[in-house]
């Protein structure tokens, strides 16, 4: 009776202790929950101030911004400004001065006249989806961006100058449609690898001037030299009759 007592106190003290052991567990998945909501919470709002308001009208959680937001990450927008890009550089080639055809000068500029303003567009969406300056993640604090957006705005003040100056002496109009050269640019700062290149090139131009110094350093002596040593033996006159 007595054994049978004891392990039956031993089994309440069992179910007891396992009835603990689950409310504690519960506790701490519950914890855990309301936790885990918290940081994300907090990531929520941080990433919201780090958005802030677009041109100080869309919201970060406005639809039309976070629709554009989601466009701009597809791949396939990427893959079309890539095309866009090749494809005004191919046009860019074939627009020279000696260029005849009056159908080919109309085609070659309507193109590119399309191009230019899809590229606008993407400046705009960009601009309402990131922010335009003020801000952590804004469009003008990537300096890549700056330079799209200083390549945009050429394109405006050559379209505007025209419609101006219509008529009028627009030689000098032909240094803006020059700098339409620049549009290939573009690529590297669409290409994360291009850009990773030209980042690590730019930042070993100081090490490389300490070598252009030493290079030029060693030209200075080898020219010394050669002065010193064949200066007036190797040259030769044409024209024997005749001192030069």
């Amino acid at each position: 009776m007595k054994n049978n007592q004891q392990e039956g106190f031993g089994s309440e003290e069992g179910s007891v202790d396992n009835e603990e052991n689950s409310n504690k567990n519960k506790k701490k998945a519950d914890f855990n929950l309301t936790e885990s909501v918290k940081i994300g919470q907090q990531a929520d709002e941080e990433e919201e101030e780090e958005l802030g308001n677009s041109l100080f009208i869309f919201s970060p959680t406005n639809p039309l911004r976070d629709f554009l937001r989601n466009f701009i990450m597809n791949s396939y927008f990427a893959g079309f400004i890539y095309h866009m890009i090749a494809l005004n550089s191919m046009l860019l080639s074939l627009d020279e001065p000696q260029l005849a055809d009056p159908f080919q000068k109309k085609t070659i500029a309507l193109m590119l006249l399309i191009i230019s303003i899809i590229f606008v567009f993407e400046c705009v969406i960009k601009i309402i989806a990131q922010g335009f300056y003020f801000g952590k993640k804004t469009y003008l604090r990537d300096p890549w961006n700056i330079l799209d957006f200083i390549i945009v705005m050429f394109s405006i003040i050559t379209w505007v100058l025209e419609a101006v100056m219509d008529g009028a002496d627009m030689s000098f109009i032909r240094g803006f449609r020059a700098l339409r050269a620049l549009r290939p640019l573009r690529v590297v700062s669409k290409n994360e690898g291009i850009k990773t290149v030209v980042n690590s090139l730019l930042e070993s131009i100081p090490a490389l001037l300490n070598v252009l110094l030493i290079v030029l350093l060693f030209l200075l002596v080898f020219g010394i030299l050669g002065i010193q040593l064949f200066k007036g033996q190797l040259g030769r006159c044409s024209e024997p009759n005749e001192l030069t």
